[in-house]
C-alpha cells in the first residue's frame, strides 16, 4: 500500500519508527511533516527544537494565514500520490484539515496517539473526525468509548528490534556506562522528583541537559549531558545493573516506549506498576515493578547485590525474548491495518 505517514521524523522518534517498519513491510511511504520549523538552525540542539515546538502550537498555529499555508503542503502531498491509507503520530490535524484531505482522497485516516492523557494538549482529535483513534492507555480508551462512543482501540506502544537490540560490551563501554542505575531521555519533574531519593546509589541519567527552570543542584552528578541512541542507548542499558523507568503520574492504566526497548537492549527493568503491565509481560519474571519508594529501595538493593546476579540475568533474558517475540513495531502495525481493513 501507499501509506502516508504525518508527524515528526526525528532519531528514534515514533514517526520514523513507524516508516522504518513499514518500509521493511513492502509499503510505500510519504512522509508528511505537519508543522513548519521556522528556526533552522540546529546548534543549540533539544533547545531549538523546544522553543521551534512552542512558536509554532503557541503562536503561528494559531495564526490563519501561516496555518492555512501548512494545510496547502499536506493537501499537495495527496494530490502528488495516491494514498491508501494514513497514520497521524499526534494530535496533529484539525476537522477542516481532515475534511479537506478526505475530499482529495477518501482512504482511511487513524490516529496513533502515543503520549499520557497530560499530552492531550489541544484535544483537536475529539471533534477532527478520524475514522480510527488508537491509544497506549486502556484508561483512556475505555472512558472516551463509553462517553464518546467514539471507533478507539488499545494498542500499546513497542520496540524496534533494528535498533533496539542486545550488542557486544567491550572494556571501554563497560568503564564508561556501568552503573547501578540508568535511564536515557527527558529529566522529566516526576524523574526529578524520585531520583532524589537515590542519590546515594550511582546513577548515571543520560539526555539531553534538563530545562533551565528544572536545575535541581543536588542532581547534578547524575545528569551526564549526553543523549544516547540506537547502538549506545543499548551499551548504557546492558552495562548499568538497572534501568529505571518510573512513569509518568498520567499514565494511569498503560505504559510507555521505554517498557519495550530496555528489555529489548537487554537491560533489567525496574518500572512503576500498572494493571496494563499484566497483559504486556510476566512480572518478577520478565520485568520488576515496584508499587512505592520504599518497594523500589527494597528491590534495587536486592538487585544489585551480587549474590542476585544469577536472577538479575535469567529476568534480563525472558524480558529480552517476550519483547521481540510480542512487542515489536511490525507486530503492531499488522495489528493496526487487520483492525482498519479486516
Amino acid at each position: 500500500m501507499n501509506i502516508a505517514i504525518i508527524g515528526k521524523f526525528y532519531t528514534e522518534g515514533f514517526g520514523l519508527h513507524i516508516e522504518e517498519t513499514l518500509s521493511d513491510m513492502g509499503h510505500t511511504i510519504v512522509r508528511i511533516d505537519p508543522e513548519m520549523e521556522f528556526l533552522q538552525y540546529n546548534f543549540l540542539g533539544k533547545r531549538i527544537k523546544n522553543i521551534n515546538k512552542t512558536l509554532y502550537q503557541q503562536v503561528f498555529h494559531k495564526i490563519p494565514a501561516i496555518r492555512n499555508f501548512k494545510s496547502k503542503d499536506i493537501y499537495n502531498s495527496y494530490k502528488a500520490n495516491k494514498i491508501d491509507f494514513t497514520i497521524v503520530t499526534h494530535d496533529f490535524l484539525t476537522k477542516q484539515e481532515i475534511d479537506t484531505i478526505k475530499k482529495i482522497n477518501p482512504s482511511p485516516i487513524v490516529l496513533w496517539f502515543p503520549d499520557a492523557i497530560s499530552n492531550f494538549q489541544k484535544s483537536m482529535f475529539f471533534v477532527a473526525g478520524y475514522d480510527y483513534l488508537f491509544f497506549v492507555d486502556k484508561y483512556i480508551v475505555e472512558v472516551l468509548k463509553s462517553e464518546f462512543n467514539f471507533n478507539i482501540h488499545y494498542l500499546p506502544q513497542c520496540c524496534n528490534p533494528k535498533k533496539h537490540n542486545r550488542v557486544v560490551l567491550n572494556e571501554q563501554d563497560i568503564n564508561f556506562y556501568s552503573c547501578d542505575i540508568t535511564n536515557a531521555g527527558n529529566l522529566y519533574p516526576s524523574r526529578s522528583a524520585l531520583y532524589k531519593h537515590l542519590l546515594n546509589y550511582n546513577i548515571k541519567m543520560w539526555g539531553a541537559p534538563p530545562s533551565i527552570w528544572l536545575k535541581l543542584p543536588e542532581l547534578d552528578k547524575i545528569i551526564m549531558n549526553k543523549s544516547v541512541h540506537n547502538q549506545e542507548k543499548s551499551k548504557a542499558f546492558m552495562a548499568a545493573k538497572i534501568v529505571l523507568n518510573n512513569l509518568h503520574p498520567a499514565v494511569i492504566n498503560g505504559v510507555n516506549k521505554r517498557t519495550f526497548e530496555i528489555p529489548a537492549c537487554g537491560g533489567l527493568q525496574f518500572t512503576s506498576y500498572r494493571a496494563a503491565l499484566n497483559e504486556l509481560f510476566e512480572v518478577g519474571k520478565e520485568v520488576v515493578a515496584y508499587k512505592d519508594l520504599e518497594d523500589l529501595k527494597n528491590k534495587i538493593d536486592y538487585f544489585i547485590n551480587p549474590q542476585n546476579e544469577a536472577e538479575r540475568l535469567q529476568i534480563i533474558e525472558a524480558g529480552y525474548k517476550r519483547a521481540i517475540t510480542e512487542h515489536t513495531y511490525e507486530q503492531r502495525l499488522n495489528q493496526l491495518l487487520d483492525t482498519v481493513f479486516n
